[in-house]
């Protein structure tokens, strides 16, 4: 199993939750995705140290093919074209 870690922080804060139920339907609907958790930073950002994102997706995938695959899904392309703009995005994936 892989799992891709996305951290995200918007531009606009006021468009979170609208995002968090966008990630949600992505989760619900691609096909390929075998567990989805979505997750908002409960905490403030520090003057130092390390950088907090506002939104994290964890997704699990069966096998890199399927992961692979994810990035040219209906559902992925969506979140592109429809989602809201990004200051950052970090991601990682890895094997489970």
């Amino acid at each position: 199993m892989i799992k891709h870690v996305s951290v995200f922080t918007l531009k606009d804060k006021s468009e979170i939750k609208h995002f968090v139920e966008m990630l949600e339907e992505v989760g619900k609907n691609c096909h390929l995705i075998i567990k989805s958790e979505v997750g908002v930073n409960i905490g403030e950002q520090p003057p130092v140290g390390p950088h907090f994102g506002d939104v994290i997706q964890i997704v699990e995938f069966s096998n890199l093919i399927d992961l692979q695959k994810y990035p040219q899904s209906k559902e992925h392309q969506k979140l592109l074209m429809d989602g809201t703009e990004m200051e950052t995005v970090t991601a990682i994936d890895y094997i489970i």
